[in-house]
């Protein structure tokens, strides 16, 4: 009984720690983006995260990708998924949009490659994929409402819309070229393609010089270690034991709660639209995942068992390294 009880608590552990590393990204990084340079923390943090994981690859003696054209499409992923998500998502934390409304809109990411992959990937949605996109969109329109007719900074806001655009575009150009590298090395390969183009960016924007402060080099730290390290594993260790649809449906949590963590650490409030807009929009990304799903799962009987097994055998390799 007392094992059972140890289990379930550690199970539920797993969970509740990944949401919250996940939403103090948005949390810390809004505390570090008014430090100091927001482009020059972005690049120590990817600096940093890629030695790590560097070393943490070669230790483990990961296998590293052998075709050249694998690595040329990891940098340019991570470029996408990093330096200019990252890039544009801090300068938007810096002029003082919400942690919380900038996580809500960066989470509309499946609804974005949802509407991307019918007319690049000839996808066809179903109608409740089509009224989730509706619902999503519509859910961030309510959010937002409030913020903008109070005055807030629209180039901020344009800043968070194109950290979603890199999100996306990342996923997409990833989905396109069929990736399966191994978790750990493809995303130090990553993070070295963002550290190379994020250091001259943040030299052009308000240099590598981050202040002797408290804020600014624990930021830096949690951001480096806890957040970019912390995340990837318990990423790992969720894709090990709970499969894919584990983490992505986890994701829905991380917008009320870094909006619900803001109030009391960063004095953000979060107005009726917001909570309003994340329960709509959450429904949404709800219906368009749930009837992909649906969808993938009736293919995959459709197909013989041994042309499954054989499709299916890349991508599990990679997650089991």
């Amino acid at each position: 009984m007392i094992t059972a009880k140890i289990r379930s608590m550690a199970g539920l552990a797993l969970p509740v720690a990944f949401v919250l590393i996940w939403s103090s990204g948005y949390l810390v990084g809004t505390i570090g983006a008014h430090a100091g340079p927001p482009l020059g923390l972005l690049a120590w943090r990817f600096t940093i995260g890629f030695a790590v994981l560097a070393a943490i690859s070669l230790a483990a003696r990961a296998p590293w990708p052998s075709e050249p054209r694998t690595w040329l499409h990891l940098l340019a992923i991570g470029i996408l998924l990093q330096t200019v998500q990252f890039g544009t998502l801090y300068l938007a934390l810096g002029r003082g949009v919400p942690a919380g409304l900038s996580s809500l809109i960066i989470s509309a990411c499946p609804l974005v490659v949802g509407a991307a992959a019918v007319p690049l990937f000839g996808e066809r949605l179903t109608g409740p994929q089509w009224l989730g996109l509706a619902l999503g969109l519509a859910g961030v329109g309510i959010s937002l409402t409030e913020k903008l007719a109070g005055g807030g900074e629209p180039a901020g806001y344009a800043l968070v819309g194109l950290a979603l655009a890199a999100f996306a575009a990342g996923t997409l150009y990833q989905k396109a070229v069929g990736l399966t590298a191994d978790l750990r090395t493809g995303t130090t390969i990553q993070l070295f393609g963002a550290m190379v183009t994020g250091i001259p960016l943040a030299l052009l924007h308000g240099g590598m010089r981050l202040p002797p402060t408290a804020p600014a080099i624990g930021s830096l730290a949690w951001l480096a270690t806890v957040n970019s390290i912390g995340s990837f594993t318990l990423l790992f260790v969720l894709l090990r034991t709970r499969g894919g649809g584990a983490a992505t449906s986890l994701l829905y949590l991380v917008p009320p709660v870094t909006a619900l963590l803001g109030m009391p650490l960063l004095g953000q409030g979060a107005g009726w639209s917001v909570f309003a807009g994340m329960a709509v929009s959450g429904a949404g990304v709800v219906l368009v995942l749930r009837a992909g799903a649906s969808r993938t799962e009736e293919a995959r009987a459709a197909e013989p068992p041994g042309k499954e097994a054989g499709a299916r055998r890349p991508r599990e390799e990679s997650v089991r390294h």
